[in-house]
């Protein structure tokens, strides 16, 4: 491409032409004015713009391509290019030595944004762009450029907008929102932010009063300040804007968002439609209707928009961003006969209209039919990832409180208890780089702190895949209680209620611990030589190896972060935990675990060993059947108490007060009615490979209690790691068969040794260090009713004779030429390839393209590292 430059010669100079045109040419290309790779014009060219001789153009020409400032290509011309080294002084630009501050900023964001990229980002409202009907949008493109196409780019179009794109959507508007208007009425717009800035523009003087919901869209509130307007917060509820706390006064408008109430998701209910149109008429109100989400209704039947109610107080507007994309910057409105002449005043004063292309290839698109196609598609895939989310969410944080699961591309999710609050985390997720928002960072506009504000996240999932969307809540939720395990947070940031005088949360400022000091200081497990014979299996006889795959222990923990009881078989339900395990909890004083009747939640809310490891110190046991409970400190009993009696229960509660003196008062010995208060809410059974334990003595050189893992199942004879492979297909212990559902992430409670109560490692992070994840042992669901024993067989998938519903084949462990994703613990194996991906087996992993991605989280191929096969 050839460009004009902006040149100017002065013949009264003392210098040459040739020499003031190599100078001008010089400095452009030095700062950047004329970029690398740019042609510049021919000498003929330049020199009949310039008027001066041919010959003096030729001659800067030369001297710039001596000097490596130009270079010339053969039967292509003259190209700028950067020179390898400059010898004259630096070029400094006449002006202000500082920026101004604006552009320091901005330059300054810039490397922060992208080393702050994140692997799981769960912005609300952003589409998925591998859902855009790419080829239908080109056909559409070239059909439009080929029909008339010179003229509509040649000559200016309509101010409001392209006629055929104005009767497409009141057609639409008319069968899906129940809004009757003429074209004449509708007005094109590059988005919602023009939109509303047309409506302050026509509406607002200084001092005029503005109905806002609380919370609402934070542009739209500035936009309104911006005009001079006052705002008026009227608060939400579950049907929406709360119609009665309208003011009598009439304000000069009200702008409201019913389809999906942004942030909470709520639907303004038919009746509240209905009263607030009454309203508006009565008092003369112009109401602001934003359409934000009304394209995605997952539930029920879509509800008239207000402006079907009042259509002469009503101004609607709605744009294409979430269904096509916000890249095509195109919107409408939907204006009372009444201000179409003044709206087009206001339009003229902002712009002479949007893109004739795009307008037209949109309207072909809605009037063709294709449009309602595309948007029943990605209605369907939407309402897939939104399950996905919740189910995710229940998952990893139990019975979730959420809202907007019914339009909109973004769920409300108020915090449980046992969970920080959202500033802090959203922090944690930031340094995982997993993207939550709080109503601060999430573009919402409140009057101040309360129970959204402080306990409310907004989580987009419709730019994610289901195994994102996955993944993602998973890493947040091992966040979190990263956090925990770390003291970064404490129990007393996990109540819903927190104090004013706390911290500040996105600061995460590094909490003291109330509890008594480790009696020997925490270490990593290094990778040190061996000091002695690797043990063979755990303390407490889970069992020796066996020449075949056998369970060689089975364990319950009738309460919650006290003593393992070893049992000889079990009767296991399809679908249900492990038999009489966590059963019991002791709920931290001030939680909002009730004993009447305590729902699951997260850890943080119990007494538990990595934040009191004075539990270890006893030993207790409770009997299935009488509820008798012992605690004994080697061999004199310390408590005996029957946890059918009350008054017993309290000595309980007492005795544990004493033996976890850091707790502000004692504890509360809940009791689960049909659950359980396991670190997962889901009814997993967890299962330990007893040769992955001594595969982690020998590479550390320290000895490991497998009690430590605290888990259901312990299994030998297998080889180390070979677990991880079975996620997704079934396996038989004994006559029981089991779905092998996902790793199992340890926290801080493996790094208290059972038997001296100790925190004495750092399992966790040692796991980091050496394998990129912190996961050892697996969780299974149980699929049949049977029972399992100590000695039982275990067929794994693969095994010869076996003769199991496997599911599908599981991958073979990666060859020493793999390489692992640090954004989500992908593995590209050389020797697998990618043959989904159309990547043969074989390909070399520096053979990749250079904008290669991983195709799970879609982190760049820079960010791989060589894996090595685990021992």
């Amino acid at each position: 491409m050839q460009i004009q430059i902006s040149l100017l010669l002065d013949r009264t100079r003392a210098d040459t032409l040739t020499t003031q045109l190599v100078t001008q040419l010089r400095d452009a290309i030095r700062v950047g004015r004329i970029a690398p790779g740019i042609r510049l014009p021919s000498s003929r060219r330049l020199s009949e713009q310039l008027g001066i001789g041919r010959n003096t153009v030729v001659r800067a020409y030369e001297t710039l391509e001596l000097e490596c400032y130009v270079e010339s290509r053969p039967a292509s011309g003259m190209f700028a290019t950067v020179p390898p080294f400059d010898l004259r002084a630096p070029y400094r630009p006449t002006g202000p030595a500082t920026p101004p501050k604006a552009h320091t900023q901005a330059a300054q964001a810039a490397p922060a944004a992208k080393t702050g990229r994140l692997s799981f980002d769960f912005a609300p409202g952003r589409p998925n762009a591998a859902l855009f009907p790419l080829k239908t949008w080109r056909r559409l493109l070239q059909t439009c450029l080929s029909q008339g196409g010179a003229l509509g780019l040649a000559q200016p179009g309509d101010l409001f907008g392209l006629a055929s794109l104005r009767s497409a959507i009141a057609n639409s508007l008319a069968a899906s929102r129940g809004i009757v208007a003429e074209p004449g009425q509708i007005i094109i717009v590059s988005g919602a932010a023009e939109a509303i800035a047309l409506a302050a523009r026509l509406l607002l003087t200084p001092r005029s009063l503005v109905c806002v919901e609380n919370p609402c869209y934070r542009p739209a509130a500035e936009a309104f300040q911006a005009a001079g307007a006052e705002l008026h917060p009227v608060p939400v509820d579950d049907a929406g804007i709360v119609a009665d706390d309208l003011p009598a006064d009439p304000p000069a408008l009200l702008y409201v968002t019913p389809s999906h109430q942004y942030p909470t998701g709520h639907t303004l209910s038919q009746a509240r439609r209905e009263q607030i149109a009454a309203w508006a008429s009565r008092t003369g109100c112009t109401i602001l209707e934003d359409d934000h989400g009304g394209d995605f209704r997952y539930e029920g039947g879509v509800p008239q928009a207000i402006a079907a109610y009042a259509p002469a107080r009503t101004i609607h507007f709605g744009t294409f961003s979430q269904s096509l994309g916000a890249g095509l910057r195109l919107g409408y409105m939907v204006v009372p006969a009444a201000l179409v002449g003044a709206m087009r005043t206001a339009k003229a004063l902002l712009n002479g209209g949007c893109p004739w292309l795009e307008q037209a290839a949109l309207a072909a698109m809605l009037s063709g039919g294709s449009y309602a196609s595309h948007v029943m598609r990605m209605r369907t895939e939407y309402r897939e990832r939104r399950d996905h989310l919740i189910e995710a969410l229940r998952r990893n944080f139990g019975d979730v409180e959420i809202s907007g699961e019914a339009s909109g591309l973004h769920l409300f999710w108020q915090l449980p208890p046992g969970v920080p609050d959202a500033a802090t985390v959203e922090a944690l997720g930031r340094r995982a780089r997993v993207g939550v928002y709080s109503l601060d960072s999430g573009t919402v506009h409140h009057t101040g702190p309360g129970a959204l504000t402080r306990r409310g996240l907004m989580l987009g999932y419709a730019a994610l895949s289901p195994k994102q969307i996955d993944q993602g809540i998973a890493r947040l939720s091992d966040t979190v209680d990263d956090a925990l395990d770390g003291h970064t947070i404490g129990p007393g940031d996990l109540l819903v209620h927190r104090s004013a005088s706390s911290p500040s949360a996105a600061g995460l400022p590094r909490r003291k611990s109330a509890k008594p000091a480790p009696r020997i200081r925490q270490q990593p497990a290094l990778s040190a030589p061996a000091s002695h014979r690797a043990a063979s299996g755990p303390t407490q006889q889970p069992g020796l190896g066996k020449p075949m795959t056998v369970v060689t222990g089975l364990f319950q923990y009738p309460i919650k972060g006290l003593s393992p009881q070893p049992v000889p078989a079990v009767h296991l339900q399809a679908g249900k935990p492990f038999p009489f395990d966590r059963v019991f909890a002791l709920a931290r004083p001030g939680v909002a675990v009730t004993p009447d009747d305590p729902k699951w939640a997260k850890k943080g809310l119990f007494v538990m060993l990595m934040l009191d490891e004075g539990l270890a110190s006893v030993r207790t046991h409770l009997d299935p059947a009488t509820l008798l409970l012992t605690v004994e400190d080697r061999d004199r009993l310390l408590l005996s108490a029957n946890l059918r009696d009350e008054a017993a229960r309290r000595d309980v509660e007492a005795f544990f007060h004493r033996l976890a003196p850091s707790l502000r008062a004692a504890p509360a010995l809940v009791q689960a009615r049909d659950g359980h208060f396991m670190d997962k809410p889901d009814n997993v059974i967890s299962l330990i490979n007893l040769a992955t334990v001594r595969s982690l003595e020998q590479q550390w050189g320290y000895r490991i209690d497998p009690l430590r893992f605290r888990a259901n199942i312990y299994i030998d004879g297998t080889p180390p790691w070979e677990e991880f492979n079975w996620i997704g297909s079934d396996i038989r212990l004994g006559q029981a068969l089991f779905r092998v559902d996902r790793r199992n992430g340890r926290c801080g409670a493996t790094n208290v040794d059972p038997a001296t109560g100790r925190r004495d490692l750092d399992i966790p992070g040692s796991l980091r260090r050496a394998f990129g994840h912190k996961d050892l042992g697996i969780y299974l669901l149980a699929r049949t009713d049977a029972p399992v024993a100590v000695g039982d067989a275990v067929q794994r998938p693969g095994s010869s004779g076996t003769h199991l519903p496997l599911g599908p084949a599981t991958p073979s462990p990666p060859s020493r030429n793999a390489f692992i994703c640090r954004g989500c613990y992908f593995v590209y194996d050389e020797a697998h390839g990618l043959p989904l991906a159309a990547i043969p087996p074989g390909t070399r992993f520096a053979d990749l393209p250079r904008n290669w991605h991983c195709p799970d989280c879609g982190t760049d191929k820079t960010a791989f590292r060589p894996h090595l096969p685990i021992p």
